[in-house]
């Protein structure tokens, strides 16, 4: 599948002109440029995929050290990449002419991660094809009802204890986050042709498939692309919805869309209204084996927003992950990490809540569970810059993406850099946490707070955070922390051999699964026999 090379248009510039670019919001001409009339774009739109930035200029900015400008182009082009998947789309699967445009957006024909990695651990259908079943026992009706989303699960590959259905409701390393009306942030993740091939042509979408593949290969090694020819790398994508009630106000400022969840009451699927608050982008690039992150958020997660009225009148919106009227609730408590239950109590000082397995009492300012989520690091200027552009250009375009914001993009400034040393007899700090991936990531720290709420934990052992490993040695260090994309998912592994009681499947180390934890989503084909390796006593 190939993709158009904008970038090389947009970015084959000298820093002084780059510059201009992003101070005057003015955008160089191409091909495959769409023109709106008023605000001018501040970005090139276009259905294509961006498959790198400009090579040519990264290594420019590089040799003159302005990170600052580099740090710009990316986060342009991570915009470009969320307007060219969010592309309106035919039925027939045919770009319309224009952004604004009513189509379905292009991520929808997509691959559905529990559709490749199946729970009865077969073969995915063909790309392009409907749903099927999986194992998982779903009706032919909510099968066929392709314009809704499939969100049914509590499993993650970093929590495979919470073993359920399909898709995510936990977070990461974490449990649930409860938005405001106490209803749980559901999420899902879907894969490019680019990548779906991969796993398919190297039967990695299931364990006997990867246990077969590390015979001969140590790691995987998705498509990176290719920036002269414009061939489009593996990339993924994990968005996270909030649960509207019928009650809620303002749902015209979300991109919306229906969707299965899990009835916690009845334990069988029930259709509800979604709106999306989270999208996260990880795109493997020529220059990036260490992949490319683009996490973007809705504005109205965190922030108290006014609208004003046609007669003038002001009115507050209510954040979807935070009280601000409550500033003395703990933030980023994670109430049901590791299957822990909590459970509202009242005493003669407060009402509180109890967590099993945390000896901390936490303040309640209602008995409804909600999590008071806290960003710990802030929005930096220099993307605030961007996303004001963008937020005023989609404005007068009437477009919902005015509501939405760049968090920030992670990539390797030196992809051809080997990952620090991160051991407990061998760590050194900051190395260790900061390029713990390898590649030189250009920032140390980038989260979701709709997807990573629970590393927003500020001062900490730096052996606590999963980029280190000072805890327990002689000389643990306590560091400012949250989590890096790249350094957490430089962790993710590919089968390499099985427990021979359990037929548990053990992982590789560092940098085996090529940094996309959905290859631990695998399961067994049963209908197969397992593969001749050695297994683990």
């Amino acid at each position: 599948m190939k993709s158009t090379i904008y970038l090389k248009s947009l970015f084959t510039i000298t820093t002084l002109r780059l510059f201009c670019l992003l101070l005057i919001g003015l955008i160089m001409s191409s091909c495959n440029e769409i023109h709106y009339e008023g605000i001018p774009s501040p970005v090139i739109f276009t259905p294509n995929i961006p498959v790198d930035v400009d090579p040519v200029l990264q290594n420019e900015l590089k040799v003159a050290g302005d990170i600052y400008q580099l740090n710009q182009a990316y986060n342009l082009y991570s915009w470009q990449a969320l307007i060219a998947i969010n592309w309106p789309m035919t039925d027939d699967g045919i770009p319309k002419p224009n952004f604004t445009d009513a189509g379905s957006p292009a991520w929808l024909g997509w691959k559905e991660a529990f559709q490749v990695y199946r729970e009865d651990g077969q073969q995915p259908a063909a790309w392009g094809s409907p749903r099927i079943q999986t194992g998982l026992g779903l009706t032919s009706s909510l099968l066929k009802d392709s314009n809704s989303r499939v969100i049914l699960s509590t499993r993650t590959p970093t929590q495979p204890a919470h073993h359920n259905l399909a898709d995510e409701t936990d977070q990461a390393f974490a449990g649930k986050l409860f938005d405001q009306n106490g209803e749980v942030v559901v999420y899902e993740v879907l894969m490019n042709e680019v990548e779906f091939d991969y796993i398919v042509a190297n039967k990695l979408y299931n364990l006997n498939g990867q246990l077969e593949f590390t015979k001969t290969q140590t790691e995987a090694n998705f498509p990176k692309g290719n920036y002269d020819n414009g061939t489009l790398g593996a990339t993924e994508i994990k968005l996270a919805w909030r649960v509207f009630k019928s009650t809620d106000l303002h749902q015209d400022r979300y991109l919306t869309d229906e969707g299965y969840i899990i009835d916690e009451v009845t334990g069988q699927p029930k259709q509800v209204r979604l709106g999306l608050i989270g999208f996260h982008i990880s795109q493997k690039t020529p220059t990036g084996k260490q992949w490319v992150w683009s996490t973007f958020e809705h504005i109205d997660n965190l922030d108290e927003n006014v609208i004003i009225g046609a007669d003038g009148k002001t009115t507050v919106i209510h954040p979807t992950l935070t009280d601000p009227d409550c500033e003395i609730c703990p933030v980023n408590v994670d109430a049901t990490n590791g299957n822990s239950t909590y459970k509202h109590q009242s005493s003669e000082h407060s009402d509180y809540w109890t967590i099993t397995g945390d000896t901390n009492n936490y303040y309640a300012a209602s008995d409804t569970m909600k999590t008071q989520s806290k960003r710990m690091v802030d929005i930096p200027v220099r993307v605030r810059e961007i996303n004001r552009k963008m937020q005023d250009y989609f404005k007068a375009q009437g477009s919902v993406w005015q509501y939405y914001q760049l968090i920030d993009t992670q990539y390797p400034l030196d992809q051809n850099a080997k990952p620090a040393t991160s051991t407990a007899t061998a760590y050194h700090l900051p190395e260790s946490v900061i390029n713990k991936s390898g590649g030189v990531p250009n920032i140390a720290y980038l989260t979701n707070i709709t997807m990573e709420t629970f590393f927003q934990d500020g001062n900490q052992i730096a052996g606590l955070m999963e980029n280190s490993t000072s805890e327990g040695t002689a000389l643990p260090l306590s560091i400012f922390g949250t989590e890096s994309c790249i350094g957490c998912h430089s962790s993710a592994g590919i089968a390499v051999s099985y427990d021979s009681t359990t037929s548990a499947p053990k992982f590789g180390g560092q940098l085996s699964g090529d940094f996309s934890w959905l290859l631990k989503r695998a399961n067994w084909d049963t209908s197969l026999p397992k593969p001749t390796v050695k297994a683990e006593e």
